[in-house]
Parts: structure tokens; C-alpha cells; sequence
């Protein structure tokens, strides 16, 4: 019996009030250059899901939280020329520390937008976790390659 790893990634979604916290990335990353996205990253061998997405944000934009912070949360499969992920996001509403790019090499800009008018070019499969945590839609398949 074969066995197949799948990749997993893991975002954290942060709102205030009808706002959501949006990166840009930068030009010169392999994937997704110059699209806006949420805070995120490999999850690491050894690592659930919400830690790894706690330590993205604390490595890219400097806010500490805590499990108990996550107020909700959706699981992602995508379908991509990069092959099959599972992708995680959080939602968290509260944090520690003001927001501010950290990996200058992965990022250049950082801002608020209003949930109902996003930034484009945003990263297609982050714009559908937002929606199935709107939505408390605890799982999602999206094929990219349709």
C-alpha cells in the first residue's frame, strides 16, 4: 500500500470590525508575485495547523496570539500547477503588538480593506477561505486548474 503526503499550508485571517489585514507580496517571490494575501506559510514538519499559522503571522507581520484567540476557522483543498495542498486559516480578531512587515523580501505592503472590496489582484484561494469563514464553511475543494 502506497502512501502519499500532501503539502499543507496555514493563513491567519485578521479582521477589525468590517476590515481585513491584507499583505501585498513582493515581485520577487517564486509564488503569487505582487498579489495580496493573508499572512502565511509551510506548515513545518511536526507542527498542527494552528501553530504553524500563529507562527506565520508572528514571523511576517510581528502580532503575537494564542490558540485561544482563533474565533473560527476552514480547511482548504486546492488543486494547483503546483499539485494538491491543504490549506488552514484562522480568524482572529484580537492580538498582541501593531502589524507591520517583518520579511521585507516577502512583502511590501501592508493594509487594512473593507471586507466587501478587496484588493486585486488577491491570491484566489485566500479570497475563498475568507468567504467560507464568512460563511462558517468548515470545508472547501477548489479546483485551480478548471
Amino acid at each position: 500500500m502506497s502512501r502519499v503526503l500532501i503539502p499543507a499550508a496555514a493563513n491567519l485571517i485578521i479582521t477589525h470590525g468590517s476590515h481585513v489585514l491584507l499583505m501585498k507580496r513582493s515581485d520577487k517571490t517564486a509564488i503569487w508575485p505582487n498579489f495580496w494575501a493573508f499572512p502565511w506559510g509551510k506548515v513545518d514538519e511536526n507542527e498542527f495547523l494552528r501553530e504553524a499559522a500563529l507562527r506565520e503571522a508572528k514571523e511576517e507581520i510581528g502580532i503575537n496570539a494564542n490558540p485561544l484567540d482563533i474565533i473560527n476557522e476552514t480547511v482548504l483543498m486546492h488543486r494547483s500547477v503546483q499539485g494538491t495542498k491543504i490549506v488552514y486559516f484562522g480568524h482572529i480578531e484580537h492580538y498582541e503588538n501593531a502589524p507591520e512587515i517583518r520579511e521585507k523580501n516577502l512583502a511590501t505592503d501592508l493594509a487594512w480593506f473593507p471586507i466587501t472590496d478587496l484588493p486585486k489582484p488577491m491570491i484566489p484561494h485566500h479570497k475563498t477561505g475568507l468567504d467560507a469563514i464568512l460563511k462558517k464553511i468548515a470545508y472547501t475543494e477548489v479546483d485551480l486548474l478548471l
